[in-house]
């Protein structure tokens, strides 16, 4: 068919992209566990949200609704739903054994704060007029999510300076070069196969949820522990696709060939390989949600134009043309 190697060329190095994204992902997710990114995050957020008032700041973070967040005592917690945080402030300033919802007591306990910025920001929210925001609590919901809004601009920017960082780390590693890539699946048929084939079945696979943008969650459903943003097991790529990524990178061949280069040659060589290396770092630093969405995108133009002797069947079942082109080698 025409153009079908091309396309077939398209979807390898798509479906790269999209393995080295994934592999991205995860250790970025892996080092803002180990470093409690998103905890430092909140607990910057929470800052400015209360004035550095550290008084009001730390009875907030003592109070049981927050703390009991936390993985283990006085440390700030990675996710703190709007409700919580509402409820607990509230309880804060109203004082312990009086009802939170007292409004009276509310505004006595506002009055209280030591940072005249904060008892004035608090006083404006609960003066909030608008009808959608019939309570106390709502309201103050509302000031909080607002607040956390910027600080998942904050915490999207920093994820997105080091997704370029293991991007760059990545692509010199593993030596994953987008020149060479296209190169070995447009020479290579047997490899492009079994690529394009590894790239079918990852395509019909449900989008994992480390795919999810990353943020500061706010809302009761936000993940309870960190692994939740992981993929099915655990495990980040098949053995399979191992297999594929390790087909069309490694070291081994080009250090070789570098050897063997003299001159201008060497030059261009290396050059090719800059370009390479930079064309794989801006591809992947786009983040898996996009490899993902394209990859799906070729797959069905792919199987819009499909032979008609070709297999239609997505199931699995039967010999796939991975395994015929492995059983003729």
């Amino acid at each position: 068919m025409f153009g079908l190697p091309i396309l077939e060329v398209a979807i390898g190095l798509v479906f790269m992209y999209l393995l080295l994204a994934l592999i991205c992902t995860s250790l970025n997710e892996t080092i803002a566990g180990i470093t409690k990114r998103r905890a430092k995050f909140l607990g910057k957020g929470i800052t400015s949200l209360l004035g550095g008032d550290a008084d009001l700041r730390k009875k907030l973070l003592e109070h049981p609704l927050v703390g009991s967040l936390a993985r283990k005592k006085g440390a700030n917690p990675s996710y703190l739903p709007a409700s919580k945080f509402a409820l607990a402030l509230m309880d804060v300033l109203t004082g312990s054994g009086k009802e939170a919802n007292d409004a009276e007591a509310l505004r006595q306990g506002i009055r209280t704060v030591n940072s005249i910025p904060v008892r004035e920001s608090i006083s404006a929210v609960l003066a909030d007029s608008r009808l959608l925001l019939a309570t106390d609590q709502q309201k103050i919901q509302a000031w909080y999510d607002d607040a956390m809004d910027r600080v998942s601009g904050w915490y999207k920017r920093r994820t997105a300076l080091w997704i370029w960082i293991l991007a760059m780390v990545l692509a010199l590693a593993l030596n994953a070069d987008s020149i060479a890539m296209a190169k070995k699946l447009w020479t290579n048929q047997a490899v492009r196969s079994a690529v394009v084939e590894s790239a079918r079945t990852r395509a019909q696979r449900e989008e994992p949820e480390v795919l999810l943008p990353l943020a500061v969650h706010t809302e009761a459903n936000a993940p309870k522990k960190a692994t939740a943003v992981l993929p099915h097991n655990n495990d980040v790529l098949t053995a399979e696709e191992h297999s594929e990524l390790s087909q069309l990178t490694g070291w081994s061949d080009d250090i070789k060939q570098w050897s063997g280069k003299r001159g201008w040659s060497f030059a261009g060589y290396t050059f090719s390989h800059l370009v390479g290396w930079l064309l794989t770092i801006v591809a992947v630093s786009l983040g898996a949600p996009f490899w993902f969405d394209t990859l799906n995108r070729f797959m069905n133009i792919r199987s819009a134009g499909r032979a008609p002797d070709e297999a239609r069947d997505k199931s699995g079942s039967g010999r796939t043309a991975t395994q015929a082109t492995r059983g003729m080698t």
